[in-house]
């Protein structure tokens, strides 16, 4: 801040002096629905959260793993003691990707409205582990929602 004295010399002079304006407080609406989760193990920058630990230990996984060319790090919703809420994770953790596998599951962790980032990660809501697993037009959506995401190459 300018002192008094300053100001009556810069007012002198006609020049005008700039303040900054208070900044108006921004309301963060809080999260109805704030989950934990299971972090499994892997070091790629992709969090993939799923409805169980059995899904992440599936066939249906590892093809996926595979198919993403680096080791994701598979999660579920948990609220024991070694378990992190979805923004924790990404600080720590750097994901630059965090995908949700249904509808249901997303709505668990975000609400209604699911967000287009996680901090400093893109969230991409995919189809749930049951429908990719009956489904052959939710395997189809899986592949172009992987495309489109960037965790994939298409080529």
């Amino acid at each position: 801040m300018i002192e008094t004295r300053q100001q009556a010399y810069l007012d002198a002079m006609g020049i005008p002096v700039w303040t900054l304006r208070e900044a108006p407080a921004i309301e963060i609406p809080p999260v109805e629905n704030t989950r934990s989760l299971k972090l499994g193990p892997g070091s790629g920058g992709i969090l993939l959260i799923c409805a169980a630990d059995t899904d992440s230990a599936s066939k249906l996984a590892n093809d996926i793993s595979r198919a993403l060319g680096k080791v994701p790090v598979w999660s579920w919703p948990d609220d024991g003691e070694d378990s992190v809420v979805p923004t924790v994770a990404v600080d720590e953790n750097l994901f630059t990707t965090v995908a949700v596998f249904g509808a249901e599951l997303a709505e668990q962790f975000f609400g209604s409205e699911l967000p287009v980032n996680l901090n400093s990660a893109s969230l991409v809501l995919l189809p749930s582990m049951h429908d990719l697993e009956t489904r052959s037009d939710a395997r189809q959506s899986l592949w172009a929602d992987l495309c489109r995401s960037g965790m994939v190459s298409a080529n």
